[in-house]
């Protein structure tokens, strides 16, 4: 199906057909050798979906499950048009794999062992059915079917053993950063900010979402007054107590927070005339928003400095 798919990006679906009826009808399929082969790579998905969910497994429980996954594919060589071949039966099959598998407890924990478990058999599967066509064509060397075999199931290893790694390294960042525009006081500046989930904080007068901002990248944009205040105040105490005279007073909050180590905190918030998120197929716009200072850094590889809400972007 991979290859298919790829022949009719390239407009080759003629050629494609061709080559698979010739496939079809001269292809030999050995019943122990398809066994080992769907063995293999059972217990490589289900391992790597183990591992990219963060589930406890043992190696002996995805073993077990992979074995019963491969009985029950080369059952399918001596009936085919049996019932239990029907799509409806297959998923639940695989469904019974991931409990047999990892056994999870939670409904949310299921939910993501099989979106891995699909996700990685169709990159592995994409591996070994389409990169094929996209090299040197369909063949029908048996060692260029080893190697392409061989090829999805290194890819779905490297995924299991790096790719939480580089999910979170990389993917989810870039999936979840955006650039942010902010004016305050008819001065414009734009920083990129990372869409947080977790961020709950609420200016208590309007009930609105609050963004997160570092100083240290603020802090340019901001008066002398109110940044000499920062400077020098060495708790919360001293810098409530001088925020009062500064220039920019009227638009200064304060944001009760919470947080592990430490309950009853206070941020000083600073309120946005307008607020502007780039979403890339299309931008946001919030006035009066409050943008909360927050004094450490956010990101230690500086990828982004602003933390932005969630719910100003599903209501956006």
């Amino acid at each position: 199906m991979a290859a298919f798919l790829l022949a009719y990006l390239f407009k080759d679906i003629d050629r494609y057909k061709e080559n698979r009826v010739i496939r079809m009808t001269g292809y030999k399929v050995y019943a122990d050798l398809s066994l080992i082969i769907n063995f293999i790579m059972d217990a490589v998905i289900l391992w790597t979906a183990g591992r990219l969910t963060g589930l406890e497994f043992k190696l002996t429980r995805i073993l077990a499950a992979a074995l019963l996954g491969a009985i029950y594919a080369v059952g399918f060589l001596f009936y085919p048009f049996n019932l239990l071949y029907c799509l409806p039966l297959k998923i639940m099959f695989s469904f019974l794999l991931i409990l047999l598998a990892f056994y999870p407890q939670k409904w949310s924990d299921l939910k993501k062992a099989i979106l891995y478990f699909y996700i990685i058999s169709f990159v592995a599967a994409g591996a070994i059915t389409g990169l094929p066509y996209l090299t040197t064509g369909i063949q029908e060397e048996s060692g260029l079917k080893v190697f392409w075999l061989s090829t999805g199931i290194a890819i779905a290893l490297w995924l299991g053993w790096q790719g939480k790694k580089y999910l979170f390294a990389k993917v989810i960042p870039e999936l979840l950063n955006f650039m942010v525009q902010i004016r305050f006081d008819g001065q414009e500046f734009s920083g990129t900010g990372f869409l947080d989930t977790g961020n709950m904080l609420r200016d208590p007068l309007t009930e609105r979402p609050v963004l997160i901002a570092e100083y240290a990248w603020l802090k340019k944009y901001l008066p002398l007054d109110l940044i000499k205040v920062f400077d020098n105040s060495s708790n919360e105490a001293e810098l409530l107590s001088s925020v009062a005279d500064s220039s920019w007073s009227e638009r200064l909050r304060i944001i009760p927070f919470s947080s592990v180590g430490k309950q009853n905190g206070i941020l000083l918030g600073i309120w946005a005339d307008e607020v502007q998120l780039n979403l890339g197929n299309k931008k946001i716009c919030h006035k009066n928003l409050i943008v909360a200072i927050y004094q450490e850094k956010l990101s230690r590889e500086d990828n982004y400095h602003l933390l932005i809400p969630a719910e100003i972007v599903q209501n956006g």
